[in-house]
């Protein structure tokens, strides 16, 4: 079931010119920082007035953040909805004929994640997650 939206994710070429910026502009504070460099990007979450975003800065010339960079420019990578229980979820979207980039979810830190892959939203990137 779903419970609320977690954040939006956003590809940026520049994690500290946009924090600044948004900074300014609402008084967001930054939050968790992870660095994947096997998959080349640096999440950074910042948050206020109950509005979180999940900023994605590429880490080297081939990780998925780069090569959406370099497809879209950057900008709305994908919304994250929180649900209550990921595997369930999957299974029921999977009954509606819904496609999921990976078939099983991944773990990262405290959270499982899975995406619906793109082709089945009409372009749009889902993430799913259960905390």
């Amino acid at each position: 079931m779903i419970k609320k939206i977690s954040h939006v994710g956003v590809a940026v070429a520049n994690t500290d010119e946009t924090v600044a910026l948004l900074s300014k502009m609402f008084g967001f504070e930054v939050g968790e920082i992870i660095e994947d460099s096997a998959a080349g990007f640096k999440s950074t979450m910042i948050s206020g007035a109950g509005v979180a975003l999940e900023l994605l800065q590429p880490v080297g010339p081939q990780g998925m953040i780069q090569k959406f960079i370099e497809k879209r420019g950057g900008g709305l990578h994908h919304i994250s909805i929180q649900v209550d229980d990921v595997d369930a979820e999957m299974k029921r979207l999977k009954a509606l004929g819904v496609q999921f980039v990976s078939e099983e979810p991944a773990r990262i830190e405290d959270n499982k994640i899975a995406f619906i892959h793109p082709r089945s939203t009409n372009g749009l990137l889902i993430e799913l997650t259960q905390k």
